[in-house]
């Protein structure tokens, strides 16, 4: 399961073939899941004994989609899904019978043309399936995404510029199919409302119904504070320069307050499931993070335990691999709060919905210089704005500004974030 909406996915291509021998963390497949086309890596050393789940073919969460053992292992015939066991197992060894049927191979699948298995380019699945279709080999496109990621206008650019390249629509959906619109004469005027249809990718569509899902069924309440951020933008400064914090940003130090604020009132980490109240074990921190295709939270596990040092490197680490493609098998479920940070598009202030499966979200704004009234005086200050949305039904506004006065309290007081 590689998010917390999955129930089934899609094999779309099998970097390694039956026989070969891998490593843990040597990249297996590539699945097509609801949000995006992810790579998913072995867990194991061994050789790859059998595929059980071919390219082009569909397994639900928690079927036996192929087997890693020793060389020259047996494996059983036997059910594609085993409920207690894990995704890929390693077999036991089974005597092989003596006069064994002989079994048919998979079918072999021809690899895409633009890329190799052996290739690891970094580039979105809306790029690599664009590259698919204008024959781009994108091992000579350069990318200008982020660390140097492929997105679609550079395969568009590297096919011959973006106004000579066909543009990439997907099939619409069976459900609807446009009228084809009539060609416009020199002397005709375009209607009023004319414009193309395009559907939506799988990413989009389950972005929409569980925005759509969290809208009906949460009752939303909103709560906005303002942070002075003066001590804490110097403490960012200050271990900027020390290696075990390199790369921390703001929202580190948002991601350290929350798990502080949380842990002093874990009300505000819980959620309705099931009509129910539910109250996790863990604080788990979700981080909304854009991709080109959409959104992904990977998940922060057991935030409140980790030092600011360690949510500096996990974060980074998680939000990296999402980026490429490449989550870990727990970076995107578990959740149990998250935050969106827009502050890095000058956003004044903004509100965020709740994911649904959790009880409340935090939407960061900008930090910005105002002037400000302190011990009698107007100084300038940096003051950050932040919305603290929470679903009515559990969460009440007392819950919320108690929340809100720890978080407000830990970054005003940054020595609390070097807390273990």
């Amino acid at each position: 399961q590689l998010s917390d909406t999955m129930s089934s996915g899609k094999i779309l291509t099998w970097k390694k073939k039956e026989g070969d021998q891998v490593n843990r963390g040597d990249i297996l497949a590539e699945v097509e899941t609801d949000k995006a086309n992810l790579e998913i890596e072995s867990f194991f050393n061994g050789t790859l004994l059998k595929i059980l789940t071919p390219a082009n073919s569909s397994a639900k969460v928690g079927e036996i989609i192929a087997v890693i053992g020793a060389a020259g292992e047996s494996v059983a015939a036997g059910p594609a899904s085993v409920a207690s066991a894990p995704s890929m197992p390693t077999p036991s060894p089974v005597a092989a019978p003596k006069a064994p049927a002989p079994v048919a191979a998979p079918a072999p699948v021809a690899p895409l043309s633009v890329v190799s298995a052996s290739d690891r380019v970094k580039a979105s699945p809306l790029a690599k399936r664009v590259a698919e279709q204008l024959q781009v080999n994108l091992s000579s496109v350069q990318g200008s995404g982020p660390n140097g990621r492929i997105v679609r206008k550079d395969v568009e650019a590297a096919a011959g510029g973006t106004s000579a390249a066909p543009a990439y629509h997907p099939t619409p959906t069976p459900s609807y199919q446009p009228a084809p619109t009539p060609a416009l004469t020199a002397v005709e005027p375009a209607q009023a409302g004319a414009g193309t249809y395009t559907s939506l990718s799988k990413m989009r569509e389950t972005i929409a119904r569980r925005m759509q899902e969290t809208v009906t069924q949460s009752p939303h309440f909103f709560t906005t504070t303002t942070v002075a951020m003066d001590d804490a933008t110097k403490l960012r400064e200050l271990l900027k320069a020390r290696p075990e914090f390199k790369g921390i940003s703001v929202n580190h130090l948002v991601i350290k307050a929350a798990a502080y604020a949380l842990a002093r009132e874990p009300r505000v980490n819980a959620a309705m499931r099931d009509g129910m109240l539910f109250q996790p074990h863990d604080i788990n921190i979700g981080i909304i993070t854009a991709i080109d295709d959409g959104l992904l939270i990977p998940v922060i596990r057991t935030t409140d335990k980790l030092s600011l040092a360690d949510i500096v490197f996990e974060s980074r680490a998680a939000v990296e691999r999402a980026r490429a493609g490449r989550p870990s098998p727990t970076d995107l479920v578990g959740g149990t709060f998250s935050i969106s940070n827009m502050g890095m598009y000058n956003i004044e202030s903004f509100t965020a919905l709740i994911n649904p499966g959790q009880g409340a979200v935090l939407a960061v704004s900008s930090i910005r210089e105002e002037p400000v009234v302190r011990n009698g005086s107007i100084v300038i200050g940096k003051q950050m704005r932040v919305t603290l949305s929470v679903d009515h039904r559990i969460i009440d506004g007392i819950m919320a500004g108690t929340w809100l006065k720890h978080f407000t309290e830990a970054l005003e007081n940054p020595a609390i974030l070097l807390l273990p």
